[in-house]
C-alpha cells in the first residue's frame, strides 16, 4: 500500500497525452508503484509504460503527481540545460550581446549547471523539451534574459539561482492547456482565453506538488503575468504586492516574446512606453543590455509599414472613448471612483493617450504624426513601433474587459460592447 497522500491528484489529460507521446519516442519507466486515490495499484514499479498503461492512468485520480513516479531514458538534467543555453549564446547574436553586457557572459551557463533540480521537475522539463520544443526554447531564453537582468541589477547569487529556477518553470502550466489553443495559427476566442490566463495558477500547482521547491521561485512563477498598474493576471496585483523576482521574470518573459517575434527597436520602445506596467529598474536594465539601434530593425513587408492604417485605428479608438466617456462616468460612484469596477478602464485609456504624448506626437491630430514621419525612416520606424505597441495595448484592454466580465455584469453592456468593437481591429 502507498504512504498517506497529501491530496488526491488529478493529472491534466493534455499533460498525460504529452507523456504518452514521449514514451513512444523513448523508454519511460515507473520507478515507483503507481496507485490511484483509493489505494489500487495501477502500475508496478519497473514497468515500461506503453499505450495500455497510459489509458488506464487516464481513467483514475492518482495518489500523487505522475512526475514523482516516472523516469525517462534520456532525461534532461542541469548539465544539459547549460549546454542548450550555450548553443543559444553561440548562435544568437542578440543573446550573445545580452550575456556580454551583463558582466560575465558565461555566468548563466554556470548558474544552470549548478542548479539542484528535483527528479519530478527534470521529468516535467524532459516532456517539455521533447513535446513542446517552442515552449522549451522560450523557457530557456527567458531564463537567459532573467539571469542577465539579475546580474545587471547585482542581485545576490542565491537570488539569481532562485530567479533562474523560476524562469525555467514559469510556463509549465501551459502543458495543462489544450495545445490547439497555443498554436500560433489559432485565433483564440474570448472564451478560450481564460484557459490560457489560468496557466500561472496551473504552474504554481505543479510546483507546489514538488517537495522542497523554493517558495520564492514558486511565488515568482505565480505572479509573472501581474503588472505594476494592476492590469495583469491572475489576481490583478499592483506594485508593492508583486515580489521583486516576479517583476524581473515579467520583464524577461515579455522581452523574449518580443525579440522572437519582432526586433530590438520594438523591445526598446516597449521598455519606454510601458513604464507604468513594468518595474522601472528592470526595464532600464533591459534597455542597457539590449542597447538597440535603428540598424537592429528587421526588414518589414510594406503592409506592416503602413502606419496610416494603424493611425486610423488609434484615432477610431480615441474618438469612440471620448464619445462614450460620459456614459461610463455616470456608472462610477462619485464618492469612491477608485473602487469602481470601471476604474481600470479610465486608467488604461488615459495610459494609451499619455503614451502618444510621451513619444512626442499629438494624439488629437493623428494625420500630423504621419506627416512628420513620412520623410524620415528613423522617425517612421519609431512611429510604426509605437503604433504596434499601442495596438497591442488596445487588444490587451479588450481581453481584460473579457476577463472582468463577471465583475462588470451589473453594468449596462451596450457601451462596453461598442468600445470592444473599436478596440479589436477588423
Amino acid at each position: 500500500m502507498p504512504a498517506e497522500p497529501s491530496a488526491d491528484y488529478t493529472e491534466s489529460p493534455y499533460y498525460l497525452q504529452a507523456v504518452a507521446a514521449l514514451a513512444r519516442r523513448q523508454t519511460v519507466t515507473a520507478h515507483e508503484d503507481i496507485y490511484c486515490d483509493n489505494g489500487i495499484k495501477l502500475v508496478s514499479k519497473g514497468t515500461e509504460l506503453g499505450e495500455e498503461q497510459f489509458q488506464r492512468l487516464a481513467r483514475h485520480k492518482l495518489h500523487e503527481p505522475l512526475d514523482n513516479m516516472l523516469i525517462s531514458e534520456r532525461a534532461i538534467d542541469a548539465a544539459s540545460l547549460s549546454i542548450e543555453a550555450g548553443k543559444i549564446l553561440e548562435h544568437d547574436p542578440i543573446y550573445a550581446r545580452l550575456a556580454n553586457r551583463s558582466g560575465d557572459p558565461l555566468a548563466v551557463k554556470h548558474g544552470l549547471a549548478a542548479l539542484k533540480l528535483p527528479p519530478p521537475l527534470l521529468m516535467r522539463l524532459t516532456v517539455l523539451r521533447d513535446q513542446r520544443q517552442e515552449m522549451f526554447q522560450h523557457t530557456l531564453r527567458t531564463a537567459i534574459i532573467a539571469y542577465a537582468l539579475a546580474q545587471r541589477l547585482k542581485l545576490p547569487p542565491p537570488e539569481r539561482q532562485v530567479l533562474l529556477l523560476a524562469a525555467l518553470c514559469h510556463d509549465l502550466g501551459e502543458m495543462h492547456t489544450d495545445p490547439m489553443l497555443l498554436d500560433s495559427g489559432h485565433a483564440i476566442t474570448p472564451d478560450e482565453r481564460r484557459y490560457v490566463h489560468v496557466h500561472p495558477l496551473a504552474s504554481h500547482m505543479v510546483l507546489n506538488a514538488i517537495k522542497d521547491f523554493p517558495p520564492a521561485a514558486r511565488q515568482a512563477v505565480l505572479q509573472h503575468h501581474e503588472r505594476m498598474d494592476g492590469s495583469g493576471y491572475p489576481h490583478g496585483l499592483r506594485a508593492d504586492k508583486i515580489t521583486p523576482l516576479a517583476k524581473l521574470l515579467a520583464v524577461a518573459d515579455v522581452a523574449e516574446t518580443v525579440i522572437r517575434r519582432f526586433d530590438l527597436p520594438r523591445l526598446d520602445m516597449l521598455a519606454r512606453l510601458h513604464q507604468n506596467r513594468f518595474d522601472r529598474a528592470a526595464a532600464d536594465a533591459l534597455r542597457d543590455l539590449i542597447h538597440a539601434t535603428p540598424e537592429d530593425a528587421l526588414p518589414m513587408p510594406q503592409e506592416q509599414l503602413d502606419a496610416a492604417t494603424k493611425l486610423a485605428h488609434l484615432s477610431d479608438v480615441l474618438r469612440a472613448w471620448f464619445a462614450q466617456r460620459s456614459v461610463f462616468e455616470h456608472m462610477v460612484a462619485p464618492a469612491e471612483p477608485e473602487r469602481s469596477p470601471l476604474a481600470f478602464l479610465f486608467e488604461r485609456m488615459n495610459t494609451i493617450r499619455q503614451l502618444v504624448l510621451q513619444a512626442g506626437f499629438d494624439p488629437d491630430r493623428s494625420e500630423s504624426m504621419l506627416f512628420i514621419a513620412q520623410d524620415d525612416p528613423a522617425i517612421l520606424l519609431e512611429l510604426r513601433t509605437m503604433l504596434d505597441e499601442i495596438e497591442w495595448l488596445q487588444l490587451d484592454l479588450a481581453n481584460e474587459i473579457d476577463r472582468r466580465s463577471a465583475e462588470l455584469q451589473g453594468l449596462s453592456p451596450q457601451p462596453l460592447h461598442a468600445l470592444l468593437q473599436h478596440l479589436r481591429p477588423g
